[in-house]
């Protein structure tokens, strides 16, 4: 078993991944819509330095939920601002979601039909971590507290007259979501939820590779 720093190493390919996946998915909708400023920004790309948050990161490397730096989104560029931002804030999370299902199932492929030594038995290791930092990431931002994405959904479903209630739910969102951590909630929503997801990937995952076995 690899130390604790080992570990840390190990989860580092999927941090990145994740990072560069959630925020290449908003900047890539936010494009496919009508706004260019996040490629104009240099954001519409794989590359992890370009989305690198260092605070978010840390959080995501050690306790498993974290943020990039925010793509630059201008609503005026967008026909339908209101729908139009919700959906590219749902286009990260929904990425990660599905890199966590490639990875899972990858990993389980790689377990029943390959047989690692030395150094590359840390390659199913890695996959399987970064499978789960995806999906973390994933739902974490999806709750909906300002400023994560699960804000941005969730504000087209918000009647007019609720809204001067939500503008001061905006203004003190990031204190909320502050205390939501420390007072342990945001780990109370996430553990079932991402370990039913894995569930789900890993059964699929099983599935599938039964289903070669036939083969």
């Amino acid at each position: 078993m690899p130390s604790s720093l080992g570990v840390l190493i190990l989860r580092l390919p999927g941090l990145l991944l994740a990072i560069s996946v959630h925020e290449y998915a908003h900047a890539r909708m936010a494009y496919r819509l009508g706004d260019d400023t996040a490629a104009l920004s240099g954001r519409m790309t794989l590359e992890p330095w370009a989305h690198f948050d260092i605070i978010g990161a840390l959080m995501l490397l050690l306790v498993g939920f974290g943020w990039a730096r925010p793509v630059p989104v201008s609503p005026y560029r967008l026909q339908d601002p209101k729908k139009d931002m919700a959906k590219i804030a749902f286009a990260g999370p929904l990425a990660n979601l599905i890199t966590a299902f490639v990875l899972e199932v990858a990993t389980i492929l790689l377990f029943t039909f390959y047989k690692f030594s030395g150094v590359w038995i840390y390659v199913p290791m890695v996959l399987q971590m970064a499978a789960r930092i995806n999906a973390g990431l994933a739902v974490f931002n999806l709750i909906p507290v300002p400023p994560l994405d699960g804000s941005r959904i969730l504000e087209q479903y918000i009647p007019y007259r609720y809204q001067h209630i939500w503008d001061e739910v905006q203004r003190h969102g990031f204190i909320i979501l502050v205390a939501l951590l420390v007072l342990g909630v945001v780990s109370w929503i996430m553990q079932p939820l991402v370990t039913g997801f894995m569930g789900f990937a890993q059964k699929a995952g099983l599935s599938l590779s039964l289903l070669l076995r036939r083969f």
